[in-house]
């Protein structure tokens, strides 16, 4: 946590080219900031920081005012670099993905074997390795399809398998199984202030697939993989 009562650097030391650490993402909700560290596995709250602290999509830092750069650094939080990594952003969701109910029982059975699969490959792994898995896509279990075709064998499937999980584990077995049917998605992480709360969910474009935009509406994305 940043401590209010360490030195600040000057203003022009605050417009030094800095970008959120490796495998660090922040974004801001409201007066405060949230950090997510895949390295460490939690979300931290950064209360009243979004008065100086400003998150960029591209993953620069904009510190402003009272800021603390060498706070940012000595935390782990941020880093300098010379060229900022790109990071990816989704955008704001507008439509949801319908389910088709017009599947053959052989896509049924290609969504069954990989959301199988996917739980196998879910079981025990920190958020970061979730993440490493989900950018390394399975290979294509049946020929390429339309989102609603997809999308509408797996909830055919995933009602006769148990143990379907929370969000992370939901939006983790949709995405293997769209993509094992050629289908590209976002795997959107979101947060919430006040109570604090996270969530996860997939979306093609403006449109969310999985869930409903009455509940994703509620979060304010921090990381898209």
């Amino acid at each position: 946590m940043i401590d209010p009562s360490a030195p600040k650097q000057s203003s022009h030391a605050a417009t030094d080219a800095v970008s959120a650490a490796e495998d660090v993402y922040l974004c801001k909700v409201y007066e405060d900031v949230v950090v997510l560290d895949l390295k460490a596995d939690r979300y931290l709250c950064l209360v009243d920081a979004g008065a100086w602290l400003h998150p960029e999509p591209d993953g620069r830092l904009v510190i402003t005012g009272d800021g603390s750069t060498e706070d940012l650094i000595a935390a782990e939080i941020a880093a300098t670099q010379s060229a900022p990594r790109r990071r990816r952003v989704s955008k704001a969701p507008t439509l949801e993905v319908p389910a088709s109910h017009e599947t053959s029982p052989i896509e049924r059975l290609w969504a069954a074997v990989q959301i199988i699969d996917a739980t196998r490959v879910f079981r025990r792994k920190t958020l970061g390795q979730l993440v490493a898995a989900a950018l390394k896509p399975p290979m294509l279990s049946g020929r390429p399809t339309t989102p609603t075709r997809a999308f509408g064998a797996y909830k055919d499937a995933v009602s006769w398998i148990p143990g379907e999980g929370e969000c992370l584990q939901r939006a983790f077995i949709l995405k293997r199984v769209l993509a094992g049917r050629g289908i590209h998605v976002d795997w959107v992480f979101g947060v919430r202030t006040w109570p604090f709360g996270a969530h996860c969910w997939l979306q093609i474009d403006d449109m969310v697939v999985g869930d409903t935009l009455a509940r994703v509406s509620n979060y304010t994305p921090i990381m898209v993989v």
